[in-house]
């Protein structure tokens, strides 16, 4: 990614009812997550925050590559909401190129 571009993202929020569940749930996803990424798809990045709780963004092109791949991944997320007695929540953003800070 470029900084002072705009970009448009899918932000996932996980919170693992049972937090030994997390692990085997990031390892699910590393053997499950689709290989090949919908249009538009630029880069993700995952954080655990806590012993029950992660997050993922995704980010896009443009907005309408955002929209066309939003239920994919809020699908993928219900599996593993399932799957790993799970909490989730999805949203859309878009970045703030005004604000961004490089080093």
């Amino acid at each position: 990614m470029k900084p002072n571009e705009l970009y448009f993202c899918a932000i996932l929020h996980f919170r693992y009812l049972n937090p030994k569940l997390m692990g085997p749930a990031h390892d699910f996803v590393e053997q499950n997550a689709p290989k090949e990424m919908p249009k538009g798809f630029i880069s993700s990045r995952s954080f655990h925050i806590a012993p029950d709780r992660g997050m993922a963004i995704m980010w896009f092109k443009t907005q309408q590559d955002l929209d066309n791949a939003f239920p994919i991944f809020k699908d993928f997320q219900k599996k593993i909401a399932e799957m790993f007695d799970a909490k989730i929540s999805a949203e859309k953003a878009i970045t703030s190129p005004s604000l961004d800070m490089d080093a």
